[in-house]
Formats: structure tokens, sequence, C-alpha cells
């Protein structure tokens, strides 16, 4: 059953040995989860969400070592726990793990019609800036200063 690997490619229990290892590495015990877990019981991601802040304050935790443990477990940070995190740490976020999410397969007639639409939007930009256009606006609107200016001069001598 730990074998079962999700949709993050961890197995269950390959998430704890890369929670136990991670805490061995910066040198933090285990009593962090002591209210959620109990040694020989795998630890996971409604144990690391559900431990209070203060927990992880009074084992004098930082920001980014709760955020790299989830980061390395592959796990998530809602918004609940983003918010805490922010309350208690302050700080910028750092790493995220974005989530194992599959994404879906479009139906063909779907991804047709967007393959479609942006074909025609490409069309469309190629006639509306095209050298030829441009070169129509900028003569157009010389001509209209001529006039304009030609205007301004013969009110200009007339005012005299």
């Amino acid at each position: 059953m730990a074998d079962k690997k999700d949709a993050s490619g961890l197995s269950k229990q390959e998430r704890h040995d890369i929670i136990i290892d991670y805490l061995k590495s910066i040198n933090k015990p285990t009593k962090v989860f002591h209210l959620r877990w109990r040694p020989g019981d795998l630890l996971h991601g409604k144990i690391l969400r559900s431990t209070p802040m203060f927990w992880y304050m009074k084992y004098q935790w930082s920001r980014p070592q709760i955020e790299e443990m989830f980061f390395k477990a592959r796990l998530e940070i809602d918004d609940a726990f983003d918010s805490s995190l922010q309350q208690v740490f302050g700080g910028s976020a750092g790493a995220r793990w974005r989530g194992g999410v599959e994404i879906p397969k479009q139906k063909k007639w779907k991804q047709r019609a967007e393959e479609n639409a942006r074909a025609w939007q490409g069309q469309q930009a190629d006639k509306f800036v095209s050298r030829d256009n441009v070169n129509a606006a900028v003569s157009d609107l010389e001509a209209t200063q001529r006039e304009h200016d030609n205007a301004n001069l013969l009110k200009n001598k007339l005012a005299q």
C-alpha cells in the first residue's frame, strides 16, 4: 500500500524518507510533529500542514526551512498554511511545489479551434502591421500636417 505513487510521483514511504532525511540535514527533531505523529507512522502532508506554527517557532524553524521541507517532499502549501506562514514569519515566499497534477487532455475539436484562432489572430496582425499599412499611415499623417501648416501660414499672413 505504501508503494503506490501519487500525482507528485512519490509513494508515502518515499515522502516520509525525504522528510526524515531533510530533518536530519538541518538538525531538527521530529518533536515538532509530536501532537500529530508517532514514531513508526509515516509523515505525510496532512501532518505537516496541520502542525501549528507555534510548534515550528518553538523548535526554532525558519520560513525557508519549512518551505524547503514542503518543496522537497513535493507537498503543496495551501492558502491557509501560507497565510499563517506570512503572519508568523513574514518575508516573501520561497520555492513552492505547484503540484504534480496531470494536465487533462483537450478534445480534438477544442484543440483545433484554439490552433485556428491563433493562426487567424496571427494573420490579422500581419494585415494590420505591414510595411504598406505603416507607409500609408505615415504619408497620410504627413499630408494632414502639411495641410495644417499651410492653413496656419495663411492665417498668419492674413493677420499681418
